[in-house]
């Protein structure tokens, strides 16, 4: 047998093969480690898609208006991007110690103005009067009274207010002048007097027993009878508020040229607009036929005035071509400068509606909105449905308004509760278009209980009987400025002409500039947050959810990168809800409660206490809504 050799291979495998046999190890598990990241990240992108975002829905519940970008001027003007602050001259500032406000008084505190970011202020009537109806019994419509100052503490106030930019409007008082009027005086001097029928004059009905009949039922709102007999011509007058309080005649074109001047008088000074004082009751029936009573009248609780129902003396037709007539004048004006028009009625809506006239033929910028403040009841589904009423029955391109309290009416604390005044004042602030404030609710002011003996209002006064339930006064005491004797109104020792709030010591602008979680300081945040952004200037709203106890809307413009969600609990007891129809998330932009901005929660089980509110920020798809 041959010898056979075999060679064997080295022991130790080749370096090339190991190292690309560990190659493909590594490329295996690189594969399944990336498979595993596209697949976490797949899922995580999923999850985000479905799950909670701070993202605004689409096909929201509730009805939504937009105010067109198409059709209505974009271009706002003052009068629509500003808080309009009523101040009652004779309670704001007392700057001479006799217990009144006054002009002077009014000049010192303007940086309370700038403080709380108001961008407008209203002024009820200082013209000059015999102060019967405390300045809506006007005897001089072109001159300041004494007890306010004089025309140059007048052109001072202006100079300062321009100098801040601050608007500034008046006060027409176009129904009836003071009997202490140069006109009047002249009107009753004789019957052949050139402006005898610059007034409402009427032969008695009859005599009895030669005393003069009335020549109708009509009572006045303040009680007894319209027409007052006047023993130098024996004729009546007519008088829709007091005696002394005599009614123009607006079927006289001498007389509607009068009040046109009057406007120009003071446009002229440079003055930003006017508030026209009782417009309704400015024409009458001329057949001055009897009026019809008053089914639900009930007598020793309402005033003699609502036993009638007043179709006879109240919005008379020519009352718009009156209204035109006016606007005009303040259209002229407003080629220097844009000036401003409200018109002051309380009327059904349909009947109010009017008061904005058409694009064609206007009438006032807007007419006072006072369904919020006269609502019996408020609960989150009353006062909803009193903002969807107006804001559907405006006319195309109107521009809203809201009133939550003024001279007329008692003050917030006491309508709503302490519990709400917080809430009352962010939804006046956030719904859209124009909020007026009275003087003191930024500070939780409250009514002051005033005896008979110390009521100064006529309404009071002329019905002893009611006089807590009709005086104005416990609304109209001095402005609460600190803690000092008077509450910084007056000096120490002055007798106001309305007592000061017992609680001045706390409720006060000093006290609350100091406290983060005030009243004022929610009032302020409430004034910035209106000037943030277009979603707020623009007023472009949508209910959310109204229930008896919460209200929720949401404010959007297209502009915008953010939606903002408005809640408010008019609830008496703690709610939770379900608001994750609007978003998953949101970020609280502002709350009654500080200690909650700036967080981010689930809308899923939204929770409040009685009068909370608490704003949303929510961001929008694309920018708009």
């Amino acid at each position: 047998m041959a010898n056979v050799e075999f060679k064997t291979g080295s022991s130790k495998e080749d370096p090339e093969a190991i190292a690309y046999r560990n190659k493909r190890r590594r490329c295996r598990v690189y594969v399944v480690l990336l498979v595993i990241v596209i697949a976490s990240l797949t899922a995580l992108s999923i999850a985000l898609l479905n799950g909670p975002r701070n993202q605004l829905k689409s096909n929201l519940p509730g009805r939504q208006y937009v105010y067109s970008p198409i059709d209505c001027n974009q271009d706002l003007q003052w009068w629509q991007t500003s808080i309009i602050y009523q101040i009652y001259p004779r309670s704001f500032q007392d700057s001479n110690n006799d217990g009144i406000g006054d002009l002077k008084g009014i000049e010192q505190r303007l940086s309370h103005f700038e403080n709380i970011h108001v961008g407008a202020v209203w002024l009820s009537p200082m013209f000059k009067s015999p102060m019967k109806d405390f300045g809506y019994d006007v005897s001089d419509y072109k001159d300041i009274d004494p007890i306010f100052g004089n025309m140059n503490d007048f052109d001072s106030l202006l100079a300062a207010m321009q100098k801040k930019n601050i608007k500034l409007i008046l006060d027409f008082v176009p129904n009836h002048s003071s009997d202490q009027h140069a006109w009047f005086i002249e009107s009753r001097s004789s019957r052949d007097n050139p402006k005898r029928d610059w007034y409402m004059w009427a032969e008695p009905k009859g005599y009895n027993n030669g005393k003069p009949i009335p020549p109708n039922n009509w009572i006045s709102v303040f009680s007894g009878s319209m027409w007052q007999y006047d023993n130098r011509t024996n004729q009546f007058y007519l008088h829709q508020f007091l005696v002394e309080q005599p009614d123009l005649n607006y079927t006289n074109p001498e007389v509607v040229e009068a009040s046109r001047d009057i406007l120009r008088f003071w446009l002229g000074k440079g003055v930003d607009g006017f508030r026209i004082d009782a417009i309704k009751h400015v024409y009458e029936n001329p057949k001055l036929p009897d009026e019809v009573p008053d089914p639900n009248y009930r007598p020793g609780v309402d005033p003699p005035y609502s036993s009638l129902i007043h179709n006879e003396t109240t919005d008379f037709p020519p009352l718009h071509w009156l209204n035109r007539q006016w606007r005009l004048v303040f259209d002229e004006y407003s080629k220097t400068k844009p000036r401003f028009a409200v018109g002051e009625a309380y009327d059904p809506i349909d009947i109010i509606m009017k008061y904005y006239g058409s694009q064609q033929q206007p009438e006032f910028h807007f007419p006072f909105n006072f369904f919020l403040l006269t609502l019996p009841t408020w609960t989150g589904r009353t006062v909803n449905e009193t903002v969807d009423t107006w804001m559907s029955k405006m006319p195309a391109c109107g521009w809203p308004n809201w009133v939550v309290g003024n001279h007329d009416n008692h003050r917030i604390y006491n309508r709503r509760g302490a519990e709400y005044v917080k809430a009352v004042n962010a939804i006046n602030l956030l719904l859209p278009g124009t909020p007026t404030t009275y003087y003191g609710e930024e500070i939780n002011m409250r009514n002051v209980k005033i005896s008979l003996a110390d009521t100064q209002d006529p309404f009071g006064l002329q019905n002893p009987d009611i006089y807590e339930t009709v005086s104005r006064d416990p609304e109209r005491t001095p402005m609460q400025w600190d803690a000092s004797p008077n509450a910084g109104f007056s000096a120490a020792g002055v007798k106001t002409w309305l007592p000061i709030s017992p609680d001045f010591k706390t409720v006060n602008v000093e006290s609350e500039n100091a406290d983060p979680l005030s009243h004022l300081a929610f009032y302020r945040n409430l004034s910035l947050l209106r000037q943030s952004s277009p979603a707020w200037r623009y007023p472009n709203y949508q209910s959310v959810l109204a229930d008896d106890d919460i209200y929720a809307f949401l404010r959007f413009h297209q502009a915008d990168a953010h939606a903002y969600l408005v809640t408010a609990n008019l609830g008496s007891a703690n709610i939770t809800r379900d608001l994750s129809s609007v978003s998953d998330l949101a970020s609280i932009q502002l709350s009654s409660n500080p200690a909650l901005m700036g967080r981010t929660v689930r809308l899923h089980d939204v929770s409040m206490s009685p009068g909370e509110v608490i704003v949303y920020k929510i961001n929008q798809a694309g920018g708009g809504h």
